[in-house]
């Protein structure tokens, strides 16, 4: 049975909740033809309920513990050992996401998260900065493609990201690797992080998963590559970029994205919600500035978004300023400010997803130190943060975005 608290909604009652056990049970039949043996597919049940349920933490010992094995050894070797593809129980879970959160306004948003872990051992850990620790530590980052809309979102792809300490050709690298079972083609050099979103990118487009518009931060957006991939295959995307970016002009030349704010009249901008927070609508300053077409008949705008009020201290005058914006945008003709503010605004359900997999379903409370275990847990986890999705989806009444401006 799922534990009570598994739903937290507020909308179902005990019976309700309890009857949600024969609908877990039919998902993980669902891929049942994924594992090779009966063996595997009870850990897959017992490692899911584990993860849904209210253990203090989510590693092996504890989900072991839940499901009344005598220590992790049996949930260790299905990680580890068992006969089952990672990517295959991968494109279950996006498939049975995005049935259940395919809308008009869906968004695909890629996204990196970390982990911070000790020791040297742990396949991708290195020195690097983590956005979970705001600094450099000891950590294992990862990419991920989170699909989200009106009606919920969570990850539906995940990528490993190995460093530079990882990345080489020399016999003690080469071992080092091959004791983690990392494979050789990601071992000799590095993929960047934007190389890593472009390829779980590529499968959802190639699984046909319906979305509006790609989002990601300026880490994503300031690589001209990916852009340039995208402009290639007709995605619409809103990427935030830096201020220094040099952003294409219908004639032919080049500015710099502060440059180009320089520009705008004060009456240009508008006051818009570009999404509901924690206090309210979240109220931006918003401008956009037309740039050079792409191929075809797509075009390029400048989204600008400015703070209402002073906040954020300028390192030359030490005065406070207002905060400002820029997204590179490739959107089809005839896209309208509110559009662009509406999708700009929905890049932040990939932290929502992060904290749902990491508060609900133990994203980060893995304890494996395998290029292949660190895949299936991951997988196993968006198995089990899909399915809280899906329910919650059926249940929590869609918040409409408020685009009109303010008066």
């Amino acid at each position: 049975m799922l534990p009570l608290g598994v739903v937290q909604t507020g909308d179902l009652n005990e019976f309700e909740i309890r009857s949600l056990d024969g609908e877990l049970e039919a998902l993980c039949a669902s891929v049942d033809d994924v594992f090779a043996r009966p063996a595997s597919r009870e850990n897959l049940r017992a490692m899911v309920r584990g993860l849904l349920s209210e253990v203090p933490r989510k590693n092996l010992w504890q989900l072991a513990e839940f499901a009344g094995h005598p220590n992790p050894d049996r949930l260790q070797g299905f990680l580890a050992k068992a006969a089952w593809d990672a990517d295959e129980l991968r494109d279950r879970v996006r498939a049975y996401a995005v049935a259940a959160l395919a809308a008009d306004d869906a968004v695909l948003i890629a996204d990196e998260t970390g982990d911070i872990k000790k020791g040297t051992k742990t396949a991708g850990v290195q020195r690097q900065y983590t956005g979970t620790a705001g600094r450099i530590e000891n950590a294992q980052v990862s990419v991920h493609l989170s699909y989200g809309s009106n009606r919920g979102r969570t990850l539906i792809d995940r990528e490993l990201y190995l460093g530079r300490a990882w990345a080489g050709t020399t016999a003690e690298h080469e071992h080092r690797c091959a004791e983690q079972d990392i494979p050789p083609e990601r071992a000799t050099e590095v993929a960047t992080k934007p190389e890593l979103a472009r390829r779980i990118l590529e499968r959802a487009l190639e699984a046909d998963v319906p979305f509006t518009y790609f989002l990601a931060d300026e880490a994503y957006g300031q690589c001209r590559a990916l852009r340039a991939w995208l402009e290639e295959r007709r995605v619409r995307y809103v990427l935030a970029i830096s201020k220094n970016e040099a952003v294409p002009l219908p004639d032919g030349r080049t500015r710099q994205a502060r440059e180009l704010y320089a520009l705008v009249p004060e009456e240009t901008f508008e006051r818009r919600s570009c999404a509901g927070g924690a206090k309210g609508p979240r109220e931006y300053d918003w401008a956009s500035v037309q740039l050079g077409p792409t191929a075809g008949d797509f075009e390029r705008h400048l989204l600008i978004r400015r703070s209402t009020v002073p906040n954020r201290k300028d390192k030359k005058t030490g005065a406070l300023v207002r905060e400002i914006a820029y997204f590179l945008c490739h959107t089809h003709p005839g896209a309208t400010l509110a559009e662009l503010i509406t999708a700009a605004g929905q890049r932040w359900m990939v932290e929502e997803a992060f904290q749902a997999a990491k508060g609900q379903a133990g994203l980060d409370e893995h304890e494996v130190r395998k290029w292949c275990s660190w895949y299936r847990h991951t997988t196993v986890c968006m198995l089990a943060m899909a399915f809280l999705t899906a329910v919650r989806s059926r249940h929590i009444p869609a918040q409409p975005t408020p685009l009109a401006p303010r008066a």
